[in-house]
């Protein structure tokens, strides 16, 4: 490698840091008019450095050395900047991703690669806290059920086994499990009148409850609702062990159980961010197959934002010709990683059914996110003639840094945008829920337009922020007009326009997801704290992920009881739907990484979910974890180890 990059703490106090950055020309060419490009997960306060100009935008940093400065062989730049954060304690804090530029300004950019090192964060290592496991018990279901009787005996899964038609509302679970046996037993498993599993159809079971009897000669799933027929799926492929009693006739000893059993939240989810990094169908059929085994029921698919459009719009094509791509020559410019080359992607109509389908069949249903009126940048460079307000000087600042990334509530093609952009959504997505962002629209924006000006006066607004509820207003008439309902995350409720049918998704904290239920808003606990799987999940500063919010380790995590400080009567507890977990992606690009982050935590969050917490145990937990980890291992799961 020509080049290399150097990142070092060289101060730091309780809120600001000053690093050292060091740029090594280790070729025997010098260069003239260079300029390096590189991401970085802070605010740099340009204004501090010691040496050259530096531009930011989002996590994308240009630096230059300025006076055309020369980079001459087997020389280096250096300079000196502060950010006002935290000291850094983890590896990803540093510099993700470089290249260096040679190429005049404004002409095509040819990046010439750049080594990184690994930031030197000037403090001493810190060594792993295990979380042993102890044995596995014979019988691992996690969740936990609410009753499990192990009865003498077992079932026979062999060659042979066949499914006996089902009940209409088994029928997605039973081609579910069609697909899984077919996968154990290497052969097609028939639908026929003498099978020896069968579904059966039992009215007086609640909405999601199911049970499960397992028999020498027979196995019974029993159900009034197709989430009961996945549940009862789910529990049956765990009781299937992984690996075969014979391993040349590929046949599996099932316990002899009776299982009854019921979910405590009715919304059990996690959110994926295809916005950030673009995840392949197949990671998703993957994640979703994961889901269901652990009787989640919602897959919350946050499709747009900032760094990439993810979805096919016929009314606005651009969304996706510019909108889903960035890079050093495109409309929108690098983000995070993989910034010397054009990268992104998006999901096709036909992409979009064929996976609702398929997560229907395993009793998830997948609520698609359009974030509205921040996080639009994608949308507004995509359709600038429809989305610019050319008056406004508004200046502000965006959570990732950005300062051109809100929709105007003065601007005609907003409302134009949002309702041809949520008819087809609605149209595409058969769930009753239609969720539209609404977070993190920052303080200074809307202020120096004179039509959003103009319009708090007719109105009679006096906070800008009721601008924000103005378009969400407009945002849920459009999606009730559908027959939906509006989902948001906690600041939806900003600018009081909303009405108490939109469901809040708390993510800041508890606190948020507390107050707005007293409000009267029904909620889903999100919050980062207990919830968010790119926080690390670690103390040593190799441990990937994020800490902004915490820290977040696997006993954390299983630690969460949703309001558990209120009394029992409390009324707020009747306005906490569920709880879910959330992946942001903004370092998640690959397979290992996305595996990593997400297990096992996944497993302690469906625990959350589905049962009571007077009946979770910890120590109970490790121990059916460490049960499970067997089937991780078997389906080759970069997880994350315990000890």
């Amino acid at each position: 490698m020509s080049y290399r990059l150097d990142l070092t703490v060289i101060s730091k106090n309780e809120q600001q840091s000053r690093f050292a950055l060091t740029l090594h020309n280790l070729s025997d060419q010098a260069q003239n008019n260079w300029a390096l490009h590189f991401t970085f997960c802070r605010w740099i306060q340009a204004e501090s450095l010691s040496n050259g100009q530096l531009k930011q935008l989002g996590s994308y940093c240009i630096l230059t050395p300025g006076n055309s400065a020369s980079l001459s062989p087997n020389s280096h730049f250096y300079t000196e900047f502060t950010v006002n954060t935290k000291p850094f304690t983890m590896y990803d804090e540093g510099i993700v991703d470089a290249f260096l530029n040679t190429s005049p300004e404004g002409s095509f950019i040819k990046p010439l690669p750049v080594k990184i090192t690994t930031i030197n964060l000037d403090q001493p290592a810190t060594e792993p806290l295990p979380i042993p496991l102890p044995d596995a018990k014979p019988i691992n279901l996690i969740p936990l059920p609410e009753s499990l009787i192990r009865l003498p005996g077992e079932f026979m899964l062999k060659s042979g086994t066949a499914i006996t038609p089902p009940t209409d509302k088994a029928c997605g679970s039973s081609r579910w499990l069609q697909a899984e046996l077919c996968q154990l037993l290497h052969e097609d498993i028939p639908v026929c009148q003498d099978g020896n599993i069968s579904y059966q159809y039992h009215e007086e079971l609640a909405d999601g409850a199911y049970c499960l009897l397992v028999e020498p000669d027979h196995i019974w799933l029993q159900a009034g609702s197709q989430s009961g027929f996945a549940h009862a799926t789910a529990s049956l492929l765990q009781l299937i062990p992984t690996r075969p009693t014979h391993q040349a006739h590929a046949t599996y000893m099932i316990p002899m159980v009776e299982i009854q059993d019921q979910p405590n939240y009715p919304y059990r989810g996690m959110m994926l961010d295809c916005a950030r990094q673009f995840h392949p169908i197949k990671r998703l059929k993957y994640l979703i197959d994961h889901l269901a085994r652990y009787k989640f029921n919602t897959f919350h698919w946050h499709l747009t934002d900032d760094e990439g459009w993810r979805i096919e719009i016929d009314a606005y094509p651009e969304l996706t010709r510019i909108g889903a791509w960035r890079g050093p020559n495109e409309v929108i410019q690098p983000q995070y990683t993989n910034i010397s080359q054009r990268y992104g992607g998006y999901y096709s109509k036909q992409e979009v059914r064929d996976l609702i389908a398929y997560a229907s069949d395993r009793g998830i249903t997948i609520i698609p996110e359009i974030d509205i009126p921040g996080h639009c940048r994608a949308a507004i460079k995509s359709l600038p003639d429809l989305l610019v307000d050319p008056q406004d000087r508004s200046q502000y600042r965006s959570t990732q840094w950005y300062s051109d990334n809100i929709l105007s509530p003065a601007l005609k093609g907003t409302y134009t945008f949002i309702a041809n952009v949520l008819d087809e959504v609605c149209e595409l997505f058969p769930a009753p829920y239609i969720h539209v962002g609404c977070d993190e629209v920052p303080q200074g924006v809307w202020t120096q337009s004179p039509a959003c000006q103009a319009m708090m006066e007719q109105h009679g607004y006096q906070d800008p922020r009721e601008l924000q509820g103005h378009i969400l207003r407009f945002a849920e008439e459009v999606v009730q007009a559908k027959g939906k309902r509006m989902m948001g995350w906690e600041e939806a409720t900003n600018g009081n326009k909303i009405s108490k049918d939109t469901l809040i998704f708390s993510w800041q904290n508890e606190e948020a997801g507390l107050n707005c239920a007293r409000e009267g808003y029904d909620v889903i606990m999100q919050p980062a704290q207990y919830t968010y799987l790119d926080m690390t999940q670690g103390y040593t500063a190799d441990e990937p992920g994020s800490d902004w919010a915490c820290k977040l380790p696997l006993d954390v995590v299983y630690s969460y009881k949703p309001l558990s400080s209120l009394a029992d009567n409390d009324p707020a507890h009747r306005h906490i739907l569920g709880i879910q977990a959330a992946l942001w992606c903004e370092l998640v690009n690959n397979q290992s990484r996305f595996e990593y982050m997400i297990y096992p935590r996944l497993l302690a969050i469906a625990e959350l979910c589905w049962t009571h917490p007077d009946n979770r145990n910890w120590k109970d937990f490790k121990a059916r974890l460490s049960g499970q980890l067997a089937y991780l291992d078997k389906a080759g799961i970069n997880y994350r180890r315990c000890d």
